[in-house]
């Protein structure tokens, strides 16, 4: 049996797309050839911090002399920046504590919004092209006479939502005063700065150093390079300060899980490191690994370290800016262990001092990832997944929805694996006192969709330096020696 057509253009065109829909329905394998469009998300999650208050020591250097509340450290909620890298950028936020969409606006490209957010809010961030968002400790929406700006802690992404890049749309934060930035460069690079009012300044950096910038509170930057680099912003607490904020090092091939990390480090003559303080860098390693921690002003080796499978290493090195390098793959945290209870005990404190911070780790698939819950402290820990993920902790296994993180609150060293992308926020706050809050800076917060994306980056390996009898001495003895029995540390935080 024939179909016969009339002749006629239009029966014939009609029945055309008729038969060819059919076939297009049927035949799976067309939509690879003719892929059916959809719009893009981009997704970023967070929590505010529930309790945005302090309580510091009467005498930082009398341990027994009572707690005092610090009423302008209190906050009643927490302000989420977008900034925009693209024209007609469409952006939700959305309340998931309340089901609820707390913000809806479009932006042009290097422009920003603000969204207040209660205490305790869970949100969820979604926009058609990719932004940078930024949970700052700020209480108000800031008005147009404001000077200075809650500095996150930590690193930025890029325009293509990685810790690695050539091209980044940031906000200046900060009082605009110090050098609050770092460029660090992983290749060489000349880079160009762009205010949104269209000045510039342009510099060069060589791979494997460094710049500082400063940058004005309040403005949009977009920060191009013709080679690959990180941004990092946020200092390091050296000797006579209360508070110690902390964050991740993401890995220079990407995730947080690596052989070659770049950061800023702490170095000065009069507020240098205080060893007497449970805090530092922390690297934590599933395999017997050798590290090494180079100065990048220097290029000489100031350290090395060597951990057994499934142990971790505290070191303090005597430096602006380090590469920390190793044999197999490790993680990278800048960790104050929480509280004041160990310096009661050794009673050997010059100063008082806690650690907190609100970080971000991203946690690729199929990967196991080491992260350390400081061991003194309160532990909030949200696991967010945009589809239904299977995560292990430990051995340990749970799920975790869209919308609906794992929480997870056991302090200690931690091996964590998932089947899914997954972002992890830390918020952490010291024990002493039982009441204590978490008066945290800000943080970035990293976009989901791509947390098992690799930048493409060619990584220049660092000469060796000066011989080890001298190098020790630069990273501290004690930290270099300091090696952590975390298996140890992960039995007696799960039986807690």
């Amino acid at each position: 049996m024939y179909m016969q057509f009339k002749k006629s253009p239009r029966n014939f065109f009609v029945c055309s797309i008729t038969i060819f829909l059919t076939i297009f329905m049927a035949c799976p394998s067309f939509t690879t050839v003719f892929p059916v469009s959809s719009d893009p998300e981009y997704t970023y999650y967070g929590v505010v911090p529930s309790k945005i208050y302090s309580y510091n020591l009467t005498d930082s250097n009398n341990m027994t002399s009572g707690w005092r509340f610090d009423p302008g450290s209190v906050g009643n909620a927490s302000l989420v920046v977008t900034i925009a890298q693209e024209d007609d950028t469409h952006v939700t936020v959305n309340d998931l504590t309340h089901d609820e969409i707390a913000d809806q606006f479009s932006l042009d490209s290097m422009r920003k919004h603000y969204t207040l957010l209660a205490n305790g809010t869970m949100f969820k961030v979604v926009s058609d092209k990719q932004v940078e968002v930024m949970l700052l400790n700020y209480h108000s929406i800031p008005n147009a006479t404001a000077l200075e700006f809650t500095l996150p802690y930590g690193f930025y992404t890029s325009t293509d939502g990685l810790y690695v890049g050539k091209e980044f749309v940031i906000l200046g934060s900060g009082n605009g005063i110090y050098a609050d930035y770092k460029i660090l460069a992983l290749e060489k690079a000349s880079v160009t700065v762009t205010k949104d009012d269209g000045t510039q300044f342009s510099l060069s950096v060589e791979a494997n150093s460094y710049k500082d910038v400063t940058l004005q509170p309040f403005r949009v930057y977009r920060i191009q390079s013709t080679g690959c680099i990180m941004i990092h912003t946020g200092g390091i607490q050296g000797k006579g300060g209360d508070t110690v904020a902390c964050f991740s090092v993401p890995a220079a091939q990407g995730g947080f899980v690596g052989t070659y990390f770049l950061t800023r480090s702490l170095k000065s003559q009069e507020w240098g490191w205080d060893q007497t303080r449970d805090y530092g860098f922390r690297v934590t390693a599933e395999e017997d690994t050798h590290v090494k921690v180079y100065d990048l002003e220097t290029m000489q080796v100031l350290g090395e370290l060597t951990l057994p499978a499934g142990s971790g290493g505290r070191f303090q090195p005597e430096s602006e800016a380090i590469a920390v390098q190793s044999d197999k793959p490790v993680t990278l945290s800048f960790i104050h262990n929480g509280t004041l209870l160990q310096m009661q005990r050794t009673g050997t404190a010059k100063y008082a001092s806690y650690g907190h911070g609100v970080i971000f780790i991203c946690i690729q698939p199929n990967e196991d990832t080491m992260v350390h819950f400081p061991t003194e402290a309160h532990i909030e820990a949200y696991f967010f997944a945009i589809t239904a993920t299977t995560i292990t902790i430990d051995g340990d296994t749970f799920t975790a929805n869209a919308n609906s993180p794992l929480s997870y609150i056991t302090p200690g060293t931690h091996t964590v694996r998932s089947d899914q992308n997954v972002v992890l926020q830390m918020n952490f706050w010291p024990l002493d006192p039982d009441f204590q809050g978490l008066e945290y800076e800000g943080t970035i917060i990293p976009c989901i969709e791509t947390v098992n994306d690799n930048p493409d980056v060619t990584l220049v390996p660092i000469g060796e330096g000066f011989p080890m009898m001298y190098v020790v001495a630069g990273i501290g003895v004690a930290a270099v020696g300091a090696v952590v029995g975390i298996l140890a540390m992960r039995k007696r935080s799960k039986s807690s």
